[in-house]
């Protein structure tokens, strides 16, 4: 490995693995090199809710911090992660309890309380796809007196940060996605907070994403796009047009476009989109879709055989395969997947493995056309193509399928775009890249796409 003095960190908390990736942003093309990595998820707590293992978690990033620093020289460390899950610190900076999963049943009457706070002042203030998992709803279900005993209420990258450097702050691309931001003048929502109890004062300041927020062990911290989507959408291979879609495809399958501006139009909140901040300004105009932690769930229950065996048999079904409803809440968190997935699409016992994977495969490919119809729609904008980034991106058969299903053409990007995106504004921070523009050409190359826009 070359060393050089614009090597950068990142570190990636995705929700089924704990990564810390080195990419040489001096490097003629982008080469990410993966240092450590740790699969994880949530564990059963003693009181039977579903919770992170924190403290293994920072184990596993320090881990991997130290091993990369000892390989060679680094410029910087930026940390992403998934969005909406936070923990709370007391009056000394400890953590009150591991923090909650999304996936936890604690925000089952989550439409209750949008109903009491109003579902269109919550839309028009925040502009955030309403769901189960949004911060909001789960504050609104946290128990009031471990609430009353908290000083300060972070996000997880921004509690790994604070664990790192002591930093206190919230970075702005995942404050935007907990449905307590006002999307207008990009502040707390005091109404929001006070309408679900929250002391303002446990909130963090909101910081911007290539901010030096501090050091660890020497080598300065920045803050990136601390919501994993928002890095992935800046790793997309060149600069996006305005028919542009862009899917991030992993654990969750996000699918939309980048806008200058917020859209709470009345349009917009009746497909139930989605307005969150851009790491490097502007938002993301998209909608989750259930990803591959359908088939991640299954395959766990089959005994972990590879996804490409999986995919390699999905491939050769070839009769008419039925699909299920990508979005539906009923797939959050299943007892057992493979049932509910087999119950939904009405597959019966002699449906196969395969079967079960082609189904799954074929659901989120229609979920993510039906979200790029909508966003032609809304937008007013036909979409003439889809960038796809993330894990699922070096699945050829999964693109065929995002290609098929919404009659577009489709370009596959990098499948560590969440990491790349981070080191990315790492680079723009470091003088590296001139503009976000510059680094989507560097990106484009890494793609093998020389000469794009």
């Amino acid at each position: 490995m070359t060393h050089s003095p614009t090597r950068v960190l990142a570190i990636d908390l995705g929700a089924t693995s704990i990564r810390v990736v080195s990419v040489d942003v001096s490097a003629p093309s982008p080469a990410p090199e993966v240092i450590h990595r740790w699969p994880h998820g949530p564990v059963r707590h003693h009181d039977g809710s579903l919770r992170w293992d924190w403290d293994r978690i920072c184990a596993e990033v320090e881990h991997g911090l130290t091993a990369a620093l000892e390989a060679g020289p680094v410029a910087s460390i930026g940390a992403d992660g998934w969005a909406v899950d936070y923990g709370l610190l007391d009056h000394r900076g400890r953590l009150l309890s591991p923090p909650y999963s999304y996936r936890d049943d604690r925000t089952n009457d989550w439409r209750a309380m949008a109903e009491r706070i109003g579902v269109e002042r919550l839309y028009g203030t925040t502009g955030v796809q309403l769901m189960a998992i949004n911060t909001i709803f789960q504050v609104g279900a946290h128990d009031p007196e471990e609430l009353g005993r908290a000083a300060r209420l972070l996000l997880l990258p921004d509690l790994l940060v604070r664990r790192l450097t002591g930093f206190d702050g919230a970075e702005r691309s995942n404050a935007s996605t907990t449905a307590l931001l006002d999307a207008r003048t990009g502040a707390w929502s005091a109404d929001l907070l006070a309408a679900v109890g929250l002391d303002p004062e446990l909130l963090p300041p909101i910081v911007s994403a290539g901010e030096v927020v501090g050091s660890w062990r020497g080598v300065p911290v920045h803050a990136v796009g601390s919501h994993d989507t928002a890095s992935a959408f800046i790793a997309v291979p060149g600069i996006p047009g305005p028919g542009t879609a862009v899917i991030s495809s992993g654990t969750w399958v996000l699918v939309g476009a980048e806008r200058p501006g917020a859209d709470t139009s009345v349009a917009a909140r009746a497909a139930n989109f989605s307005n969150e901040a851009g790491a490097l300004g502007g938002v993301r105009f998209l909608k989750n879709v259930m990803g591959f932690w359908l088939l991640e769930q299954c395959r766990a229950a089959w005994g972990d055989p590879p996804i490409d065996e999986l995919v390699t048999a999905a491939a050769e079904v070839t009769r008419s395969t039925r699909v299920v409803d990508a979005t539906d809440e009923r797939f959050l968190a299943p007892s057992d997947m493979e049932a509910e997935i087999r119950t939904a699409a009405g597959l019966g016992a002699a449906a196969s493995r395969a079967d079960v994977v082609r189904c799954i495969l074929e659901s989120i490919a229609a979920g993510a056309a039906r979200v790029i119809e909508e966003l032609s729609a809304i937008t007013g904008t036909p979409v003439d193509e889809i960038l796809v980034v993330g894990g699922g991106a070096r699945i050829g058969l999964m693109n065929e399928l995002f290609g098929r299903h919404s009659g577009l053409p489709v370009i596959g990007g990098s499948s560590e775009a969440t990491a790349l995106g981070n080191a990315v504004v790492q680079g723009i921070a470091l003088g590296r890249f001139e503009n976000l523009d510059d680094a989507r050409q560097w990106l484009a190359v890494g793609a093998g796409r020389v000469g794009v826009r």
